[in-house]
């Protein structure tokens, strides 16, 4: 791991705003060019630091600048004094937001990452997002619901007066509808006895997607090369999300199976959570990874029971859920856009979401 030290950072010339987003895999910093002012961005790999601390010394010395205010998202649940750990790093000591923010002179605000989405979400322009839906109308005023299928499942929403909500919504349960949906539950079960199986465990891309690997190809087997590669990924301690995603929008049986899993439970799951808050409407805006991985919302759309859990015709309130578009992000940049929008904002004083 890279050690990088203190007096190192301190020496750095200062930036007057950044942002960054640290996620589970990746973790990225927008920030101002003390120079000439323009707006940069580095990225680190998070499993090369110890902890939130490092990672973070990492990205200044990488951006060759130590900014004087900053705002960021955490895959993690800050606490009332921003004091936070990532949640797929539970190895790494509980971040100490005042004593970091003292030491190097700077105004820090943590942040739930999803709420830094939520930021990024307004902040984007038709060039950053598809239309899922597109027969379904905009739906008027900044209510919406930002939701994250990577490492781990994450969502926030945006009421209608503009304020933002963190939760920890990747963590509930689901409810399986098929006989294939309850023998992928039961085989959960078996591998974590005791415990509720939530949405992140079954189609995170950390610990999901290789349960729905290993579970399906018991069914029916992958194509050539695809175990191979699967292995190799392991070996490397590597997500195996991109093998399986490309294998999917390629046509393998077994991988589209896997998918079609993939894309039942997260319909189920968009669908509960716009019902727990967006009960008077709003937009549904898909990010980050295995949503982005190229062909993966088409293949939602055209191949799997997405759009008929998510609506479930015949259900309560399936009237609401046809009313909700629902719209895919490509700007892999969206949470560190929304952490430097907010740290713009908060620098202005002019961000409710910050209070």
């Amino acid at each position: 791991m890279p050690h990088i030290s203190r007096e190192r950072i301190i020496s750095l010339p200062r930036t007057e705003i950044a942002g960054i987003d640290a996620g589970g895999t990746k973790t990225h910093m927008r920030f101002l060019d003390p120079v000439t002012g323009e707006i940069r961005h580095v990225q680190a790999r998070s499993a090369d630091y110890d902890s939130l601390e490092h990672l973070f010394y990492g990205c200044f010395d990488m951006a060759g600048c130590l900014p004087r205010s900053l705002v960021a998202g955490v895959a993690g649940r800050p606490g009332r004094d921003g004091d936070v750990r990532i949640t797929n790093h539970p190895q790494w000591p509980t971040f100490r937001r005042r004593a970091f923010a003292t030491d190097l002179d700077m105004t820090l605000v943590t942040i739930n990452d999803m709420v830094a989405t939520t930021a990024g979400v307004a902040d984007l322009d038709e060039s950053d997002w598809v239309s899922l839906t597109p027969d379904v109308a905009p739906h008027p005023g900044p209510a919406l619901l930002a939701v994250s299928v990577g490492t781990g499942v994450g969502s926030a929403s945006v009421d209608r007066t503009g304020q933002a909500r963190p939760a920890e919504s990747g963590h509930v349960t689901w409810q399986p509808l098929t006989v294939l949906e309850e023998e992928y539950l039961r085989a959960l079960q078996r591998l974590r006895p005791g415990i509720p199986i939530s949405v992140e465990l079954s189609i995170g891309g950390l610990r999901g997607i290789d349960h729905m690997y290993d579970f399906m190809t018991v069914r029916k087997k992958p194509g050539p090369y695809i175990q191979e590669h699967v292995d190799r990924f392991r070996r490397e301690h590597r997500g195996i999300g991109p093998v399986i995603t490309a294998a999917a929008v390629g046509g393998d049986a077994c991988c589209r199976e896997i998918m079609r899993l993939f894309g039942a439970i997260l319909g189920q799951f968009l669908r509960n959570i716009v019902l727990t808050c967006m009960s008077e409407g709003g937009s549904v805006w898909l990010t980050s990874g295995v949503l982005q991985a190229p062909g993966v919302c088409d293949l939602l759309i055209s191949d799997t029971a997405f759009l008929e859990r998510f609506v479930a015709t015949g259900a309560e309130h399936a009237e609401l859920m046809q009313e909700i578009p629902l719209f895919s992000v490509t700007d892999r940049q969206v949470a560190v856009r929304g952490a430097f929008a907010l740290t713009r904002q908060s620098s202005q004083q002019e961000s409710p979401a910050l209070n």
